[in-house]
């Protein structure tokens, strides 16, 4: 430690396999689920439902949380009713997906009110920090990337894992029949490829987690 004097060697622990291998866990993994418009018809929620069943499809439990009564961030105190069910689902997650429409280039304000409502810190760690994240957007228009990539830098700062797969589908309005479900496309195809892999990237992290993991069971 010659060569590091500024650090203390019982704070500075050398990464070891063996230390982060953990017993399996034996439930299924659970994924909350976020979506960022409040229209009867909205599409962002329709995606979001989805790909909820795609990811019941593939092994994980799947809660989505419905943001109508959410109030706007610091008009009331965080005991409101709706402010608990969202922080509870984010406790009980250990991963989750996010979908926002996108408006005047970036995420709904809809949806930053529900982020803006998780505490930022629970005894010094993020109470979201470590869990598997993936994005996903609608668009009216043409095919974009500017929500998904506000959801990224949102899922940065929140200390969670963001997979690099996603899901921006255009012109949502063609792509959903008059129940809402999505008919097949390509945009279809992104769906099942990104529940995917946050169901399995959530297997694989729940065999190898360290003590600062909070999302791990």
């Amino acid at each position: 430690m010659s060569d590091l004097p500024n650090i203390a060697q019982a704070h500075l622990e050398i990464p070891d396999l063996e230390k982060l291998g953990r017993a399996p866990s034996t439930h299924r993994p659970r994924i909350l689920l976020l979506y960022g418009s409040l229209r009867e018809r909205s599409y962002s929620r329709f995606l979001t439902l989805e790909a909820a069943r795609l990811l019941e499809h593939f092994g994980a439990e799947a809660r989505v949380f419905d943001p109508h009564g959410l109030p706007m961030v610091d008009s009331t105190s965080p005991d409101h009713p709706k402010v608990q069910e969202l922080r509870d689902l984010s406790n009980w997650s250990e991963g989750q997906v996010w979908c926002s429409p996108e408006r005047h280039g970036t995420i709904t304000g809809v949806f930053k009110s529900q982020i803006d409502w998780l505490p930022l810190n629970t005894g010094s760690i993020r109470p979201t920090q470590g869990r598997t994240l993936a994005v996903m957007q609608v668009s009216g228009g043409s095919q974009s990337f500017n929500a998904v990539n506000a959801l990224r830098v949102l899922g940065r700062w929140m200390r969670m894992f963001t997979i690099p797969n996603q899901s921006s589908v255009a012109k949502a309005f063609q792509e959903f029949d008059d129940d809402g479900r999505m008919k097949p496309s390509s945009y279809y195809g992104t769906g099942p490829r990104t529940t995917r892999a946050v169901a399995r990237r959530d297997i694989r992290r729940r065999k190898h987690a360290t003590v600062c993991d909070r999302s791990i069971r």
